[in-house]
């Protein structure tokens, strides 16, 4: 670790010259991107399954869970189901060893702001995360702005911001430009730094540059989690931790110092998302019927995403296990509570 890089964290973990405190905030290891469990078709929540996934995710070491993200559907979600999704997770996660951190970012910036201060009332959540608006796209400064009114909205929790360009279309390897926006203004005191989904690395090496690597980075593509590690990244944000011990290897030897290790188990990371991409067209929602293969079932999805058929789950169940790529289902109903 470089001397500046380390001022800066000492700096940050006495709260810095805002008061905030980024180090005491600071998330490492892994992340799961968790699925949003419905029934009826996907037409109602099943809250019912909130406890034995977050009893899944804690045997499988993984602390940390993001409700109602890209792969939670959240924009699919009404803003009453995404408070009832949040006050779930924060009732039950957090004795279970997993701190929540709910996204809230929409469409409306007032819906946003609705879900910031919910989230802020629940004592079960540790952080929050921000998406952009998608359709009328912000520029850097009203990006800025938006952030700022979300994070002041709660300000007493550490927000990051979702940066997942090839949905959103926002900021294309301009993600520093965020934290170097908010950097000069201090007016996002308890931004975190950036869920960061993109596979532009120079962008990424970018962010972790500014304030001397002040701010957390949590890498978000699972292919190339190792590499984002040994840039700096603090840790990973995925969905494949979910189902998979894969990631989660590669977190723990790179962790270790065996990076040979850690390259291997990233090899098989990738041919993972390699054998269960193809299934993920025509809006299919592969991976929330990978749950089901390990004993988590998640239910079905809600339109615009469909599920797999009978025999395209059949035989994608089958690649997966024969080449060891998923947890085992007995481990998985084991483990459940």
């Amino acid at each position: 670790m470089g001397l500046q890089r380390l001022a800066a964290l000492l700096a940050a973990g006495l709260g810095g010259a805002r008061g905030f405190d980024v180090e005491g905030n600071r998330i490492k290891g892994m992340m799961a991107a968790v699925y949003t469990p419905m029934k009826n078709g996907g037409m109602e929540l099943d809250l019912t399954k909130v406890k034995p996934y977050a009893g899944h995710l804690a045997s499988v070491n993984v602390t940390h869970a993001m409700p109602a993200g890209t792969n939670g559907e959240s924009v699919s979600l009404t803003v009453s189901e995404r408070k009832q999704l949040a006050e779930e997770w924060a009732k039950v996660a957090p004795g279970m060893g997993v701190k929540v951190y709910i996204h809230v970012g929409a469409e409306s910036l007032l819906d946003a702001i609705e879900l910031a201060r919910h989230a802020a009332t629940l004592p079960g959540v540790s952080g929050i995360v921000c998406m952009p608006p998608v359709y009328f796209k912000p520029s850097l400064e009203t990006l800025h702005d938006f952030l700022a009114a979300v994070s002041g909205a709660a300000p007493a929790l550490p927000i990051w911001y979702y940066h997942i360009p090839v949905f959103t279309g926002v900021l294309q390897g301009r993600a520093h430009e965020v934290l170097q926006l908010a950097e000069k203004t201090g007016k996002l005191p308890n931004l975190m730094g950036i869920k960061f989904t993109d596979y532009d690395l120079a962008d990424f090496t970018a962010c972790l540059q500014v304030a001397n690597g002040k701010y957390n980075l949590l890498f978000g593509r699972d292919d190339k989690g190792l590499s984002a590690l040994m840039l700096g990244g603090d840790g990973v944000v995925s969905s494949t931790v979910n189902y998979s011990p894969t990631l989660r290897e590669v977190v723990q030897l790179y962790a270790k110092g065996d990076l040979r290790g850690a390259a291997a188990a990233q090899q098989k990371n990738a041919d993972l998302c390699d054998t269960f991409g193809p299934y993920g067209s025509d809006a299919k929602n592969v991976q929330k019927a990978i749950m089901r293969m390990v004993g988590v079932d998640v239910g079905p999805s809600r339109l615009p995403y469909q599920d797999l058929s009978p025999a395209e789950y059949a035989a994608l169940e089958a690649k997966l296990q024969s080449k060891g790529f998923i947890d085992t289902e007995p481990l998985a109903t084991a483990l459940r509570v």
